[in-house]
């Protein structure tokens, strides 16, 4: 009987052969759950605006290794089990950040991003109960658009390991001070001129193997004695109790920044009536096919409606609306998936 290993399941690419999912057409014969997507139907076989066509044959081949294996009814059940159960894991993380810190998922909203992301974030909503689920403009490259817009930063730091007691404000002013110094000295090499300066120290009683973050706000007067009260109200917050031991200085950092760049938010023009699918595709739900739209993304207008099931493409993604579902367009160019009320 043939073992299927997570590592078999990895998006575009498997432990042993580097040729990616056998959708690509580059040699890969093992199954991803890029195959897997394919012979759901969830992937269309063109992408990128034509750019990219995938191989279904190939992968309804690859996914068929694990049918036969298993002794289910045919690739497309192989198929839907190998989503389920990626979407199982990405639920996992997803409790690791939200019900294991105490949070409830359902009182957000889920982001999804990335290629890949958004083929799943639907499910991953009725999973966590965490509406509407948010496909930013550009997913697939979300994270060097943030990288793009975000200011430079730089930030030192120095062990201190002083007791409040032996310290006074005038010496950790110094401290700070000359690590600002630093931090904008790097920045200035890169031409950044008239940067902020934030302040934060650790800081743990006397004798405790941890320590707690504090912001400094200023450096005037004596920062200690604010810096002793914030460490108390943060320490009883988190664990409900305070000690009568001194405080104890352990780490100080300034962390110098940039201006933001200025980019422009995007603005959507308003719907003129119903978005005009570009092409209908089958794809797989709950045992059975059905017929999707399919929609070109850079068409779609502010107030357009897109109900499930249904396909959203575009150059760097693809976004899965499944029945019972419908993807509202922001203005600024997002899609809001909500369950439709019965």
């Amino acid at each position: 009987m043939r073992v299927l290993r997570p590592d078999h399941l990895r998006h575009g690419r498997h432990v042993h052969r580097r040729s990616g999912p056998a959708a690509y057409g580059k040699g890969g014969t093992e199954p991803t759950v890029t195959d897997a997507n394919v012979v759901l139907g969830y992937l269309p076989p063109s992408l990128a605006g034509g750019e990219i066509t995938l191989d279904v044959d190939a992968a309804r081949t690859a996914v068929a290794g694990v049918a036969d294996a298993m002794g289910l009814k045919s690739p497309e059940a192989a198929a839907a089990g190998i989503v389920d159960i990626v979407n199982e894991n990405m639920l996992g993380g997803l409790r690791l950040v939200s019900v294991q810190q105490g949070f409830d998922p359902r009182d957000f909203a889920l982001v999804a991003f990335g290629g890949a992301g958004p083929l799943h974030a639907n499910a991953l909503g009725i999973l966590t109960g965490a509406w509407p689920v948010i496909v930013p403009p550009s997913p697939g490259v979300l994270c060097a658009l943030g990288d793009a817009t975000t200011s430079k930063r730089s930030e030192a730091a120095r062990t201190v390991l002083r007791r409040f007691a032996d310290l006074t404000g005038g010496e950790l002013a110094t401290v700070l001070t000359e690590l600002a110094t630093e931090a904008s000295a790097r920045l200035a090499e890169q031409g950044v001129q008239d940067p902020s300066v934030t302040y934060q120290v650790d800081v743990r009683y006397h004798g405790q193997g941890f320590e707690i973050p504090i912001e400094v706000p200023t450096l005037d007067g004596d920062p200690l004695a604010a810096l002793a009260a914030d460490f108390d109200a943060e320490h009883e917050r988190l664990f409900s109790f305070l000690l009568g031991t001194d405080h104890e200085l352990v780490n100080a950092r300034a962390t110098v920044s940039g201006p933001r760049p200025s980019v422009a938010a995007v603005t959507l023009p308003d719907s003129e009536g119903p978005p005009t699918p570009i092409d209908t595709h089958p794809v797989h739900v709950g045992g059975g096919s059905v017929d999707a739209h399919v929609y070109d993304r850079t068409t779609l207008r502010a107030g357009d409606v897109i109900a499930g099931p249904a396909i959203v493409v575009e150059m760097d993604s693809t976004t899965l609306v499944l029945p019972g579902h419908a993807a509202t367009v922001h203005p600024s160019g997002s899609l809001l998936i909500n369950p439709v009320e019965a």
